[in-house]
């Protein structure tokens, strides 16, 4: 898999672009050029590209001009070994490169921020450390232009009242990695770390989505994303509390709590339907709060939310609300999980009975593909596809 074309185009006066192709497809990031380490290109690209070269079962060539750093060199066996626990049908591959010493970066700490309850945790938790906030546009999915500079006036505007500095990244990873057969999940803390290695800052934070109990496999791993670091930036997974923690912390501090923004559905603001706001909202209800949303969860939306949310994050507000004595939420988000529970049996007696055949119907019809890298935790129940 050759690592070609590399290109460093001058957007404007104050912003950069970093391009390179790859079996046809291009991947790009934007970053101020104030922010911009010429130095971290060939590290940033290899990151990117590693994952899908394992799919492909295709080394990796680099291009001389673009180095990579020995120490992150060193660690890249070690990400494929993780990788590949993770999913068996990716192959380990070589990575030849040039390859330069890094010499470690004397200053800047930043932080991944979206917004959201796991980076605000983590922001409030290292305020006085943290003097960067990095925000990132396409590595999860893509807004309209307007929305886009919408939320980055809203997060700059944040970060100044804060009194911090604000990088705003602009890429087409998700698309990139999707069209070579790799799911944005499974990679997205590679995501992260090519765009904090193309800052050159010392330290970055990446927020962890999931408490030390209920740790899985996923893109961004507290065994994982240290191994990202090249010997310039060090990335450290920040934080492993529970969700229920995190947001009561936050609902702690009001001026954090308002600017909290999780809605899958609208870019702008906090829609109070989705599955993401409705658990946020039972939360921060829980602590006594409303916070930036427009109504309280009601049993209906508790219920769906609950067939549908992460266990782990549904199981602790139904104990928080049993504790509250909020009987009425409690029994509707256990409707919920029967709910969940249900489709998860019918789930396995097809795969029992019938080899997955009727789920593979379903995403015929929705058009899911079925040849994506997703993280495995079944591999013996795939093995159907080449029977």
């Amino acid at each position: 898999m050759q690592i070609s074309d590399v290109r460093i185009t001058e957007i404007d006066s104050e912003r950069v672009e970093v391009s390179a192709r790859c079996m046809e497809h291009v991947l790009y990031f934007r970053l101020p050029q104030s922010r911009f380490r010429r130095e971290a290109i060939g590290d940033a690209l290899v990151l990117a590209v590693l994952a899908p070269a394992m799919r492909a079962g295709s080394a990796i060539r680099g291009s001389d001009e673009f180095p990579v750093s020995a120490q992150l060199f060193s660690q890249l066996d070690v990400i494929q070994d993780i990788w590949k626990s993770w999913n068996c049908s990716l192959t380990k591959v070589k990575v030849e490169v040039a390859l330069y010493e890094p010499k470690p970066a004397v200053d800047g700490v930043a932080l991944f921020y979206a917004g959201g309850v796991d980076s605000t945790y983590s922001l409030i938790s290292h305020l006085d450390d943290v003097g960067i906030l990095i925000a990132a546009f396409g590595f999860d999915f893509n807004l309209p232009t307007d929305i886009m500079q919408q939320i980055q006036r809203k997060n700059q505007n944040f970060a100044q009242r804060l009194g911090k500095e604000f990088i705003q990244f602009e890429t087409n990873f998700s698309r990139f990695v999707f069209e070579l057969g790799v799911s944005r999940t499974f990679v997205f803390g590679a995501a992260l770390a090519s765009m904090g290695v193309l800052t050159g800052v010392k330290r970055c934070y990446i927020a962890s989505s999931h408490s030390s109990a209920n740790l899985k496999p996923e893109g961004s791993h507290p065994i994982l994303d240290h191994h990202f670091s090249n010997g310039i930036t060090e990335f450290v997974h920040d934080e492993t509390v529970s969700r229920l923690h995190k947001t009561a912390t936050i609902a702690s501090h009001p001026e954090f709590l308002e600017n909290l923004h999780v809605c899958w559905e609208d870019a702008e603001r906090n829609c109070g339907t989705c599955s993401k706001c409705v658990r946020t909202m039972m939360a921060v209800r829980l602590t006594g709060n409303l916070g930036p949303f427009p109504h309280e969860p009601n049993p209906k939306l508790l219920r769906e939310m609950a067939s549908c949310t992460d266990y782990e994050y549904v199981v602790e507000l139904v104990m928080a609300a049993h504790a509250a004595g909020d009987h009425q939420s409690v029994k509707a988000m256990k409707q919920g999980i029967r709910r969940h529970d249900l489709r998860e049996a019918a789930r396995y007696l097809d795969r029992a009975l019938f080899g997955g055949r009727i789920h593979a119907l379903r995403r015929h019809r929705d058009a899911t593909p079925d040849d994506v890298v997703f993280v495995d935790l079944r591999p013996d129940i795939a093995l159907h596809r080449s029977t």
